[in-house]
């Protein structure tokens, strides 16, 4: 399973509201990722899960960027959304820098090494200049998805 297919065109958009606390976001994030599937009526038990997570360590991983995740016995496949703020957000992020490109990951429990290499090419795909600045950028939705879809294709060749 490649990031398209945990993160689909309909799953990337444009947070335009101010959020000041993270966990209020990552809220807001995970009822969007969760509606209208098979685990929305998980939501609870989901989000206290994520959020043990993000207070045990934040998924602020610099430039801008955070990977909030956790694994799920009721995730049978990986689940996913991607988030752009106009405003950055305090993740705590290991180089003390705001938060603009959130992608939030609800992993299967059993599949650790996908839960991995997931991460990865997300980490790779961001760790480029080039590619944070066009999805900021960007005001469209469906282009950020093909502009990031891209991107982890190619850091999977």
């Amino acid at each position: 399973m490649d990031l398209a297919e945990i993160i689909p065109e309909n799953r990337v958009l444009i947070v335009k509201k101010k959020y000041t606390n993270k966990y209020r976001l990552l809220e807001y994030l995970l009822d969007r990722c969760v509606a209208d599937t098979d685990i929305a009526n998980k939501r609870d038990v989901i989000w206290q899960t994520l959020q043990e997570r993000e207070e045990s360590m934040s998924t602020g991983i610099g430039l801008g960027v955070a990977i909030p995740h956790c694994s799920s016995e009721f995730v049978n496949d990986g689940l996913g959304l991607m988030a752009v703020t106009k405003q950055g957000i305090d993740f705590q992020a290991v180089d003390d820098q705001p938060v603009r490109i959130i992608v939030l990951l609800l992993m299967p429990q059993k599949r650790f090494e996908k839960h991995i290499k997931i991460l990865a090419t997300i980490a790779r795909v961001f760790n480029d200049e080039k590619i944070r600045q066009k999805v900021l950028k960007t005001e469209d939705p469906a282009q950020i998805f093909r502009i990031v879809a891209e991107a982890a294709e190619q850091t999977a060749t």
